[in-house]
């Protein structure tokens, strides 16, 4: 059964489907990732038109969308909220969020629903424009993904033992640290001991 729903959401991709649409994948605040056709999107703009203007990445919208029994739902309506354009006009702000945008599209899947990440990101898309400690506004972006995913690591124990990690470590993606006393697989990877404090530190929170 066809049922009309209203939401916010990040776009997160867009893809031109035909002469007048799009199809987008939008990281809602209620379903979470949801994949919409946006029929007559990239239209000449009219005083009827339920586009203001062709959907864009990283552009924030108030959405009407109708959900039908595929993974593929229908945007009915959209107006841009919030389009962050500043980010535009910076080509290393762009980059960072590019990478945040493709981080979220590729750690979840559809209807799984993150909303206080969704604020982060919203967040996180605001302070890039300001230019400044921009590398770790991004390493504490990634480590809320990571931990809102279930794969974050623990930076001070060892993921097989448990026990407390106190000089350098193995690290083996993306289970975690492996400390010296335990037999490391191949594959993994040496941390040292400053590296690893500088990973601790990052991820807690002020």
């Amino acid at each position: 059964m066809k049922r009309d729903f209203r939401t916010r959401g990040l776009v997160l991709r867009c893809i031109d489907f035909s002469e007048t649409s799009q199809i987008i994948r939008v990281f809602t605040r209620d379903q979470g990732i949801l994949d919409m056709l946006a029929k007559g999107s990239r239209r000449p703009v009219r005083s009827s038109s339920s586009f203001s203007s062709p959907f864009d990445i990283a552009g924030w919208y108030d959405l009407n969308y109708r959900a039908r029994g595929t993974d593929l739902h229908l945007a009915t309506e959209a107006r841009l909220v919030e389009g962050f354009d500043h980010l535009r006009r910076n080509l290393s702000a762009w980059i960072d969020a590019s990478f945040a945008l493709d981080l979220l599209r590729n750690s979840f899947s559809p209807g799984d629903p993150h909303p206080d990440l969704l604020r982060e990101v919203l967040q996180y898309l605001k302070l890039l424009g300001y230019g400044r400690g921009r590398r770790r506004l991004r390493n504490r972006f990634v480590q809320s993904v990571l931990q809102e995913s279930g794969v974050l690591p623990r930076w001070d124990h060892c993921s097989e033992c448990d026990a407390e990690i106190q000089t350098g470590a193995s690290l083996r993606i993306p289970f975690g640290l492996i400390c010296s006393s335990c037999d490391a697989p191949e594959g993994v990877s040496a941390l040292d001991q400053s590296t690893r404090a500088y990973l601790a530190a990052d991820c807690r929170r002020e």
